[in-house]
């Protein structure tokens, strides 16, 4: 997109003297560190839980959040609701059964399943022992239609084995350590916790037909299974002597429940006092990581900072409702943290909410310091591609206390392209112009430890009021109205 210098021109001249005599300090009274406190606590609560995208944590989020957008005031995006499905699937697993002589055995304490696809239908065969799946002993023994039962030295590197079983006729793959009965023990700690937890996406899961289907079993399985000992079995090199063992039968069975997920954008919006559809957006994301095998990813700066400078931004806006030339569209998204998804959505279903797309200010971890700074800073992101909004930026800051602007992330390149790592980017790539604030990244990113009690408020403060300012400036008539080519 090129703007034309003429037009650009006529703009920053005018934007500063119109806007700022219309501004009053009034608007910047709701906003406080108090008030951003509390939000951040009610949406970095344990009882959320980590607000994993179509968790439950996440829906009582969402609820929070409408009624704070209620209770300011704003009205729902498509006027009838403010929750926007955004047209995920979830996958998760059902019980699983491992069957021996019509026993199902103890998941987690005898089994567990390695595997990522699922074992749709139920698979009864034998069970063969093929000691560490040498070729000497392949040779000899068949596997078709059958299990294979193998020794390995590292249940971690279980794939490799597996394969070789599948490829020469196994239908499933049982495996124990050689020689570590607590290596068992360890990775089924670590499955039980990831399988416990739904996964989300934009499509439905697709697995082809002959995935591997692997388990792990504890040590003392064998004995049940064969009569014999791990360390007796591990003596056993011959293919003679290890076609004159039991073939059990095992009973195999992990399906998934898929179905639609109930994940949803937080929308509303502030009217502006004339009749078109043009529109500011400020957007945050409101989901999390949820919980991990090391506890609760509480997310307070990541990023229920930036969903409490969205909700208090919507209160601080709510006087001047049919005041501003723009609507201004106030969003809070889901599945951020699974690619962006609730962003991609609402920039990519304009027929859902009709509005004209005009700019875009996203908020993503505002409430920390990080090791280059002690304060009265904020990093933006994207605006170096709109001069526009610098421009716009940069007169706001002269409107309040002024902060200290940051491009150091407009630099990145690769994985750490922050204009691709947020919710801006699905409007950028739209060619709405956009400016995400940011403070910065710190060693709890990601981690338990991102808790409220870290978050500095009275930085927050100032950044929201900056923010607001803005916002403000950006939701006058004259504000992105140039003409492009």
């Amino acid at each position: 997109m090129r703007i034309h210098i003429t037009s650009f021109l006529v703009i920053v001249s005018l934007i500063p003297c119109i806007a700022q005599s219309k501004f009053k300090a009034k608007y910047l009274e709701p906003i406080s560190a108090v008030s951003l406190k509390e939000n951040v606590y009610a949406l970095a609560s344990d009882s959320l839980k980590g607000r994993a995208t179509g968790s439950e944590g996440e829906h009582k989020a969402a609820l929070f959040i409408r009624n704070q957008f209620i209770e300011a005031g704003l009205l729902p995006y498509n006027d009838t609701s403010y929750f926007q499905n955004i047209g995920l699937w979830s996958w998760r697993w059902d019980d699983f059964t491992f069957e021996l002589n019509d026993e199902n055995l103890s998941n987690y304490d005898d089994f567990v399943y390695l595997s990522s696809s699922p074992i749709a239908e139920p698979i009864q065969a034998p069970c063969v022992f093929i000691g560490n799946a040498s070729d000497t002993i392949l040779n000899k023994i068949k596997l078709d239609g059958k299990i294979a039962f193998i020794l390995i030295d590292n249940l971690k590197r279980w794939y490799s084995a597996a394969n070789k079983a599948r490829q020469n006729g196994a239908i499933a793959v049982v495996m124990a350590h050689k020689n570590d009965p607590t290596s068992f023990h360890t990775i089924s700690e670590r499955l039980k916790v990831m399988h416990q937890k739904a996964s989300i996406g934009s499509s439905k899961p697709e697995y082809p037909e002959n995935s591997i289907k692997a388990f792990a079993v504890n040590s003392d399985l064998s004995k049940r299974l064969f009569g014999l000992s791990i360390d007796s079995l591990i003596n056993l090199r011959r293919p003679k002597d290890i076609k004159q063992l039991p073939s059990p039968k095992l009973k195999l069975y992990c399906p998934l429940i898929v179905e639609e997920a109930n994940a949803n954008n937080v929308v509303a919006y502030l009217p502006g006092k004339n009749r078109d559809k043009e529109a500011l957006v400020i957007s945050a994301h409101y989901d999390h990581i949820g919980e991990h095998y090391n506890g609760i990813c509480l997310g307070a700066d990541d990023n229920a900072s930036g969903t409490a400078a969205v909700i208090e931004l919507a209160k601080a806006f709510a006087p001047l409702k049919g005041k501003l030339d723009k609507n201004i569209i106030f969003i809070a998204t889901s599945g951020e943290e699974k690619g962006l998804l609730g962003a991609f959505y609402f920039a990519d279903h304009a027929d859902e909410h009709h509005f004209n797309l005009k700019a875009n200010i996203n908020i993503d971890m505002i409430g920390r310091l990080d090791s280059t700074h002690k304060a009265n800073y904020i990093y933006t992101i994207g605006n170096n591609h709109y001069p526009e909004f610098d421009s716009l930026l940069h007169v706001a800051n002269n409107m309040v206390e002024p902060l200290i602007i940051q491009y150091e992330y407009n630099k990145s390149q690769g994985f750490g392209n922050f204009l691709r790592l947020s919710d801006h980017y699905a409007f950028h790539r739209n060619n709405v112009p956009v400016m995400g604030f940011f403070s910065g990244l710190h060693a709890d990113y990601h981690k338990p430890s991102d808790t409220p009690d870290k978050i500095d408020y009275q930085e927050m403060e100032k950044r929201v009021k900056l923010i607001f300012t803005t916002a403000y400036l950006a939701a006058q008539k004259t504000a992105f109205s140039s003409q492009t080519d």
